[in-house]
Order: C-alpha cells, then structure tokens, then sequence
C-alpha cells in the first residue's frame, strides 16, 4: 500500500478523532485493487459504506476531488460520512448495513435481463456478515447463477464492538460461501493479488464469486 494513502488518510481523519480508521484503512486497497480494473460498464457497490474515506483519498489520488474537499469529510456541507449517488463512481448510496448484496443482485439480474455486460463489485465487511439479508441474498446470487456479481469481504477480523469472533463468530467463512453456492477465493488483502484473483474469477460461469481478503494486522 501506498505510504502517501495511509498517510493521507490519517491527515483527513484527525479532524474527527479517526473516524472508523482502522475500517477504511484495510479497506484501502481492495478499493484501490476494484478502482484500477473497473471499466465503463461495471458497477461498484460500497456496502461497508463507513470505509468511504478510504473511497475519498483515491478519488483524491486519482485527481478527482481538491485536498481542500478531502479535508472537508463529514462537515455539513462537506464529504459525506457514507458514500452517497452522486459521487464518481458510486451508483448506490450505502449507510444501512446489510443491503448491498441485495442491491448488486437486483442490478446483476437486470443486465442479464437485458443481455448487457458488466460486473457488479460489492465490498462487504466481515461485521457486516452478522445481517441475515446477506444470506438471504448470497442464496438469491446462487439460484440466478450471478456469475457478474463479485463480492469482496475486508476480513479484518474486527467490527464495531470488538473482535468478529467473539461478537458472532464467521468461520469457517469459506466453507459457508462455498455451501451457498459461491465460488470462493482466500487471499492475503493486497493490490496485486486482489486484482490478479479478479481476472482469475472472470473465467468462472454461472456462479457468483466471493473475495475474503484476509488482514494481517
């Protein structure tokens, strides 16, 4: 990861006591690796909508907002605290946990509806699994053979209250996807390798596939 990200990140974020910090920094480079591959016709879906400052810095990286309007997060007229419609890039606004998957379904299932291409990215965090919309729609995927939707899981093993294991243990993940019928791939969250298993996962038909990013703190 770029120093220049991670230190950016904390300039902006000392304004407002490090606002979920440790969240948008691991999901920094899944975003980065998701940014780089998009094309035109993708969609990306933020459904760990409190990582938007990780969002925010490589917009600004990318040219696309002012330090000064990075600098304005979370400020009443400022950058948005969740990602909102609007936004380079962002289709969906996001705030309620729970609810991207289903939106990517809804979309993934209307482009081949309408025999249009493009792949739907959603980014989940692993405390966002504790939501049983998420199951419901991971069955939803696997019954419609949403092989254009692409989730990735920031599995930093923390959410809100502490450590994911204690709170409502997830594993074993893998295996839980892979019996909802995904395909599934366990990698080491890092640019490099997130980007290449994208590629790799294009190859796959009729199944939806799923990323868990492990962090290594």
């Amino acid at each position: 990861m770029s120093e220049v990200l991670t230190v950016k990140l904390k300039e902006m974020l000392k304004p407002v006591n490090g606002f979920h910090m440790n969240s948008s920094l691991t999901c920094l480079r899944i975003l980065q690796a998701v940014l780089e591959l998009k094309k035109e016709e993708d969609t990306i879906i933020i459904s760990k909508g409190h990582s938007a400052p990780a969002f925010y810095v490589l917009l600004w990286k990318m040219g696309l907002i002012s330090d000064e309007e990075l600098m304005s997060f979370a400020e009443i007229d400022g950058l948005p605290s969740h990602v909102t419609r609007g936004l380079p890039f962002i289709e969906v606004s996001s705030g309620s946990l729970g609810q991207g998957l289903s939106v990517a379904n809804g979309i993934a299932l209307a482009k081949k509806m309408d025999k249009k291409k493009g792949r739907i990215f959603v980014v989940l965090g692993d405390g966002e699994l504790d939501e049983g919309q998420i199951w419901e729609a991971a069955m939803t995927a696997a019954h419609h053979n949403l092989d254009n939707v692409i989730a990735i899981i920031d599995r930093n093993y923390y959410q809100l209250t502490g450590h994911t294991e204690d709170i409502l243990a997830k594993e074993p993940l893998a295996e839980k996807w892979k019996a909802f019928g995904w395909e599934v791939r366990e990698i080491e969250n890092e640019v490099e390798k997130l980007k290449k298993t994208i590629i790799e996962l294009e190859k796959i038909n009729d199944k939806p596939k799923v990323i868990i990013a492990r962090w290594n703190w």
